[in-house]
């Protein structure tokens, strides 16, 4: 069988984004982006990436840069196959093997937008690192000697300031960024003009991103060659949906990337767009799976095919989420029509016990503030959201340990409950007593909920209810008597 390289040529565009990670996310999302980007709208852009760590690229040179991304999932209601040859990839080189060449990119005139990805511990300030080393350990260190590097070589110049668009899951990931860079420029006592540069002529903007990537197909990868009719040891396998959300509206008009392919948001609240996803993304999923299990299923797509739990996904999600979310209810509900459709992905099969683990913290952030919001905005308890904490008292409820777990139990069969230790090692604890105090002793745990649970008017008695129910009926039909309530 041939190889890609054989069949397929890269493109010849400048480079305008250094990228700073070479993993599965990055070209799925990014490089996905801008092939899909320099395609419609003529972006116009390569991309020149750097490996911050590895030390070889043998894979990237035996295939001239180009690999293929392969999507797979559901879209406008069909199975949706998507496979796209990335040719936008102009160089890859090692942040050690290549330094001079890295540092080289500085001096690109076409160059305007770094993306990086190198973990959520990636960015981080180690007075460790010295302006000597070749390159320094951390990512801002590297980042800093680069910028610096551009800003001696332009002398300053005001339009040779790069974007930083970091994408690594952390809570303001370009504050975060820029202020470990300035300590760089700081430690090394970098002249004041350079500091005065970054302020000026940069941005550091944070981002949200949101795309499932599962990386290459191991299992499947002889299927896809088939398919492809090539070989290639960088496929990237990932779902249909997109979103990337940059947090500065003055990039809008520098980065004309957004299409039907994958969706830029530019926005000053990205604040909003993270409760998006919170709540209606990662909220449905903690709302729904420990009552699911209970009912018999074990995993997502089983759940979205039975009419039980499909309703109370649907009357949970648009009648209690949406509403609490502080964008534009047109936005807030498209966003929770794709979640639908990420959730019947058929060529995925999400367990719902993987997404068990720490549901305890889980519910705190996804589930809490909405059932807050909603009781105050309606005046009364949202059902489903009510349930979920039943639900996940009834998950729990049990005395038995494991090995660093508990052990619970479903019909004839067992599954493992993992959450902080000390958590379970109470919860077993109160779990022989009766119901009535369990409830109220996991509800009055101050320190897990960031606040007694039981002062919500109403709460205790209304998951005591549920609770009750899915003991004598079972979570099946208990969901399905709620969803049959007006």
């Amino acid at each position: 069988m041939k190889n890609i390289r054989e069949l397929y040529r890269r493109e010849q565009h400048p480079v305008r984004v250094l990228q700073i990670g070479e993993g599965n996310f990055l070209r799925a999302f990014v490089d996905y982006a801008i092939d899909a980007a320099n395609e419609e709208n003529g972006f116009d852009g390569n991309v020149a990436i750097v490996m911050p760590r590895a030390r070889k690229n043998e894979r990237f040179a035996s295939q001239d840069n180009l690999y293929t991304v392969c999507l797979r999932g559901q879209k406008d209601g069909k199975p949706y196959k998507e496979n796209r040859v990335i040719r936008c990839i102009d160089s890859v080189l090692g942040a050690y093997d290549d330094y001079d060449a890295f540092m080289k990119l500085a001096e690109l005139d076409t160059l305007r937008f770094v993306v990086s990805n190198t973990t959520e511990a990636g960015i981080v300030y180690e007075d460790g690192d010295r302006f000597d080393d070749c390159p320094p350990k951390t990512f801002p260190a590297k980042l800093t000697k680069f910028l610096f590097a551009r800003y001696r070589h332009f002398h300053g110049a005001a339009d040779k300031g790069l974007v930083m668009l970091p994408v690594e899951l952390i809570d303001h990931n370009g504050e975060t960024l820029k202020r470990c860079v300035l300590q760089y420029a700081a430690l090394w006592h970098l002249e004041d003009g350079f500091q005065s540069w970054l302020d000026e002529a940069c941005i550091f903007a944070s981002t949200l991103v949101d795309r499932i990537v599962a990386g290459y197909p191991k299992d499947q990868a002889a299927a896809y060659e088939a398919e492809l009719g090539y070989t290639d040891c960088l496929l990237d396998q990932g779902e249909p949906f997109g979103l990337w959300v940059i947090g500065d509206p003055r990039v809008r008009d520098m980065l004309p990337i957004s299409t039907d392919k994958l969706q830029v948001e530019f926005t000053e609240d990205i604040e909003k767009f993270k409760e998006q996803k919170v709540r209606i993304l990662n909220g449905a999923h903690t709302s729904m799976v420990l009552g699911a299990y209970l009912a018999g299923f074990d995993y997502v797509g089983q759940c979205m095919k039975d009419k039980a739990v499909r309703t109370q996904l649907e009357q949970s999600v648009f009648g209690e989420i949406v509403p609490t979310v502080h964008l534009p209810e047109e936005k807030a509900k498209a966003f929770a029509a794709a979640v639908f459709e990420r959730f019947e992905n058929p060529f995925v099969n999400h367990a719902l016990l993987s997404i068990s683990l720490n549901s305890l913290s889980k519910w705190r952030a996804r589930v809490l503030p909405t059932l807050k919001d909603s009781f105050e905005k309606n005046g009364r308890l949202p059902k489903w959201l009510t349930y979920s904490f039943a639900a996940l008292l009834a998950f729990y409820h049990t005395t038995e340990q494991g090995d660093g777990c508990l052990i619970g139990h479903r019909g004839a069969g067992t599954y493992e409950i993992h959450d902080d230790a000390d958590k379970l090692e109470q919860i077993a604890k109160w779990a022989g007593g009766p119901d009535a105090e369990y409830i109220h002793e996991i509800m009055s745990q101050t320190g897990w909920w960031g606040e007694d649970l039981t002062k919500i008017a109403g709460l205790e008695q209304a998951v005591a209810g549920h609770f009750a129910r899915i003991a004598k009926i079972g979570a099946k039909a208990h969901i399905e008597e709620l969803g049959a309530q007006e």
